[in-house]
């Protein structure tokens, strides 16, 4: 009687309970991979015979096989928690130094920064790939791979080389009343000044000290006097600040054919002569607007701190070389030049730049040759501040002013904040500036047989000569699969189907031991015999 098959079978069963018991022990485990036992028939050697006359002597572990299928992906809040998409491992080492470590492999991506900003494995191994360039922040396309450190130094101040702005101006504007010297007539019956602006048809008027106020007046109402005179009255008795004032006139035409703005309390506050912009006919009662008005030559008497001697202004943060912010402020004039604005640049509020023309063309685009030069003299200790205005795509067309973009090369100093990693494996540092740098990239390997690799525990593999050499790249290249952060790959072990193979192996294991109770039942009964 042989009890080896039987034997044979309960030591398959246990061996299979084993590796089925490991699964469902790290079924919560990141990165693991199941595994189930292979077995194979076994039969005695014989010389005196073959084929149907073999009998069987049981059953033989042949390998424990893994299976490297991809496990579910699950999201974490931990920037430095990875998971691979795809084939691929991590590359691991015992040490900084590249050449010096000893390597090994891993799908567990749960990563953390140690005290010497290492990026590195819950046991304390390095995450290996390709640092950056500490100054420039690049890094090399290949190169040997060593363990990855996150530079919590300041990243250094920049200071602005170049502003570009884009922006539109509004055609409809008029040029500030205070930007030219204009005509007036003073009157008589109360204090007070009418002003005829040089260009838009527009009336400026100061009464009692309210004011200045611009009223606007329809060119088609200068073709006949009493259209006139009824349209500037409905426009200065409908101003609020007139109105709120208790300002309130009444405007004919005399004799002469002239236009007299007369308060209602009585007096003469002022009459168009041919001393201002508008003249009337010889006494035909029609009222000509005779050709384009001539502004009157003046001094410029732009201020920064007087809103009515600009047409409009923004404003923009630049850096010096020590990283300190400056407030540089933009204040735009409309000329009374068709199709030309002035723009002045001033730095913390302090003393403009000389005036610089902007043109635009029929369609409203911006001609003037950019980008301007700004030259400001700090006395902070930074270098003075030079750099480039382009104010190229600007435009003039009818509708409000607004600034479209509005960006400049230059920031402050900045702190480490933060950290994110790429799907192509590079590791990002964010700075309390707003900027971002490349601090490295990771490398992945992979193997030709990755079920030769030798199992290490800690959810690692070591190549072995049956895995074959890695062959190493940057994620998303080959095989390699991509990255992705805040993620762990979970253990793509399936308890349901451990579950079922458990039950099986113990039907096997039973089944087994039946078959040693039985040799043992005959061979007793032989024993037994007479």
């Amino acid at each position: 009687m042989s009890f080896q098959q039987g034997l044979s079978g309960l030591n398959a069963s246990a061996k299979s309970l084993d590796a089925i018991g490991n699964n469902i022990a790290n079924s919560s485990t990141a990165g693991f991979k199941g595994a189930n036992a292979r077995f194979s028939d076994v039969f005695a050697a014989s010389l005196a015979g073959a084929g149907s006359s073999q009998v069987g002597i049981g059953t033989n572990l042949a390998s424990v096989f893994q299976q490297f299928t991809q496990g579910n992906i699950t999201s974490t809040n931990n920037p430095l928690d990875l998971a691979i998409n795809g084939g691929g491992f991590f590359r691991v080492s015992d040490d900084v130094t590249p050449a010096t470590g000893n390597v090994a492999y891993t799908r567990n991506g749960q990563f953390s920064v140690n005290k010497d900003g290492y990026i590195v494995t819950s046991a304390g191994l390095y995450l290996t790939g390709i640092q950056a360039d500490p100054v420039s922040g690049i890094v090399p396309t290949s190169g040997q791979a060593g363990a990855i450190r996150l530079d919590s130094s300041l990243i250094d101040p920049n200071a602005t080389t170049e502003s570009d702005i884009q922006l539109n101006l509004d055609s409809r504007s008029r040029p500030p009343t205070n930007g030219a010297t204009p005509s007036t007539v003073t009157g008589t019956a109360i204090p007070g000044t009418l002003v005829i602006t040089a260009a838009n048809n527009t009336l400026a008027l100061t009464i009692d000290g309210v004011g200045p106020r611009n009223i606007d007046i329809p060119a088609a109402t200068y073709a006949n006097t009493a259209a006139l005179a009824a349209a500037v009255e409905t426009a200065i008795n409908a101003d609020a600040t007139f109105v709120a004032s208790g300002v309130a006139v009444d405007v004919s035409t005399n004799s002469s054919g002239q236009v007299v703005i007369t308060n209602r309390s009585g007096g003469t506050l002022g009459t168009q002569g041919t001393g201002s912009t508008i003249v009337l006919g010889a006494g035909d009662g029609q009222a000509n607007l005779l050709g384009a008005p001539t502004p009157v030559a003046g001094t410029d008497t732009f201020d920064p701190t007087d809103p009515l001697s600009y047409t409009t202004s923004t404003a923009q943060t630049v850096y010096d070389t020590l990283g300190n912010p400056h407030s540089m402020s933009l204040y735009f004039v409309k000329t009374s030049q068709a199709n030309v604005w002035q723009v002045y640049v001033s730095l913390d509020s302090g003393t403009p730049t000389t005036a610089q023309n902007l043109s635009f063309d029929q369609s409203g685009n911006l001609v003037t040759v950019m980008p301007l030069t700004q030259n400001f003299t700090l006395l902070n200790g930074a270098a003075n501040l030079n750099y480039t205005l382009d104010l190229t795509g600007s435009t003039q067309f009818g509708t409000s002013f607004g600034v479209n973009t509005l960006t400049q090369d230059g920031y402050t100093s900045g702190r480490l904040s933060g950290i994110s990693v790429g799907d192509d494996g590079t590791v990002q540092g964010r700075y309390s500036n707003g900027r971002t740098r490349d601090m490295g990239r990771l490398v992945l390997a992979s193997f030709q047989n990755p079920n030769g690799l030798q199992n290490a525990g800690g959810n690692l593999w070591k190549e072995s000569a049956e895995s074959g050499q890695p062959v190493e790249g940057a994620p998303g290249q080959g095989n390699l699969g991509v990255i992705q952060a805040s993620a762990v790959e979970d253990s793509n072990v399936d308890l349901t189907a451990e579950l079922v193979n458990m039950i099986t192996q113990q039907r096997a294991y039973q089944a087994n031991s039946q078959t040693i109770k039985t040799q043992d039942q005959l061979l007793q009964t032989l024993v037994n015999l007479r």
